[in-house]
């Protein structure tokens, strides 16, 4: 055996170890992170952060709410004026034109191949 077939054994366990170690710290954290979160000094803080979320979610919900009746209603307008459009002939494409044929036909009175 060479010193590079007993490197290979060497590194694996190496590696074996850390993740070991590894996992071994993640458990170890989880259970102190649950100790934590089942205090109850901890629970009666979250539930009065959740109680204050909730208070004031509710006032900005309450400030905001004609801005959103004003957006609402400028949706409706907008939708009402391009079928106000579209029923009197007037609309016009929502994207560029895809045709040139089309646009070429229009610009010299007839057909891209000739006159109407």
């Amino acid at each position: 055996m060479g010193a590079s077939d007993q490197e290979a054994p060497e590194q694996r366990v190496q590696d074996a170890g850390r993740r070991h170690a590894r996992t071994r710290a993640f458990a170890e954290a989880e259970d102190v992170i649950s100790a934590v979160l089942s205090d109850p000094g901890v629970q009666e803080a979250r539930e009065r952060v959740e109680a204050a979320e909730t208070e004031l979610g509710m006032e900005l919900c309450a400030r905001l709410q004609p801005f959103q009746d004003r957006y609402d209603h400028a949706v409706v307008e907008r939708l009402r004026g391009r079928a106000r459009r579209a029923l009197s002939g007037q609309a016009r494409p929502l994207g560029p034109d895809l045709c040139p044929a089309r646009r070429a036909r229009d610009l010299d009175g007839g057909t891209a191949l000739g006159p109407h």
